[in-house]
């Protein structure tokens, strides 16, 4: 999984389909290009224009395929680890915890 942060300035004035730019005030909630016929909810066409450019930072920064995550320093991974071999033996995995 990737997270950056994107400019957001024009996104919903910006058409996600043919990237032409559609201006309208704030009280239009549709999306419609003239240039294309595109058709959506202002706030979706908007949604779509941050996720274009999310995508252009993951190729332009050559991150496409790659794994962005590891299991170094995420919370409680170490101590998970510790517990499982932790003295359990094989024959006791699977059976109910007996608690005092």
């Amino acid at each position: 999984m990737y997270f950056a942060k994107v400019n957001p300035n024009g996104t919903s004035q910006t058409c996600p389909s043919c990237f032409a730019t559609v201006s309208k005030g704030l009280e239009v909630r549709e999306h419609h290009c003239p240039e294309c016929g595109y058709r959506t909810h202002r706030d979706h066409a908007a949604a779509e224009m941050v996720l274009h450019r999310g995508l252009e930072n993951v190729v332009a920064q050559g991150l496409w395929g790659t794994e962005t995550a590891c299991q170094v320093g995420l919370s409680g991974v170490y101590d998970l680890d510790k517990w499982r071999g932790a003295g359990i033996l094989k024959s006791d995995l699977g059976k109910p915890a007996l608690y005092p």
